[in-house]
């Protein structure tokens, strides 16, 4: 019987060292707030999209039309969480990076940032800001999105 035990610890102990390590949990870079949506009229915030993977991973470094389709998709998956869409957005704010300290998005991010929403909105939200930001959460990080949408 002793010899048993000690071979069946040793099986568990094999075991075990050969275990895989979970999945990484996906990393959110935005946040949710004021979430009611069983209510119609109720308002959802998503707040600080930036323009990482489920991984945790930053997409398109130094490509703004990438990061934002990224934010974009992330926002989908958001609003997914709380039976949302993107057609209830009624309002998108992106803060573009700027190291020059203008207050106005240039011609060229104004027209790609349009050209990249209108890829993922069928009718445009009745409210788009843009601005510049002269600093975000990291250097290579080019744009941030806030939505509102309401259900």
């Amino acid at each position: 019987m002793k010899y048993l035990r000690n071979f069946l610890f040793w099986l568990a102990l094999a075991s075990c060292s050969q275990a895989q390590p979970p999945a990484p949990a996906k990393v959110p870079s935005g946040y949710l707030y004021k979430v009611d949506t069983g209510i119609p009229g109720q308002t959802v915030y998503v707040c600080g999209e930036r323009p990482f993977n489920a991984n945790g991973d930053l997409v398109g470094p130094g490509d703004l039309s990438a990061q934002t389709k990224q934010i974009l998709e992330n926002i989908k998956t958001s609003l997914a969480t709380v039976s949302m869409s993107l057609k209830d957005v009624t309002q998108i704010k992106y803060a573009v990076k700027d190291g020059t300290g203008t207050t106005l998005v240039g011609e060229n991010a104004t027209q790609l940032l349009t050209s990249v929403q209108a890829s993922y909105f069928t009718t445009a939200p009745k409210i788009v800001e843009m601005k510049n930001v002269t600093q975000t959460v990291r250097d290579d990080v080019l744009i941030e999105v806030e939505v509102i949408a309401v259900k």
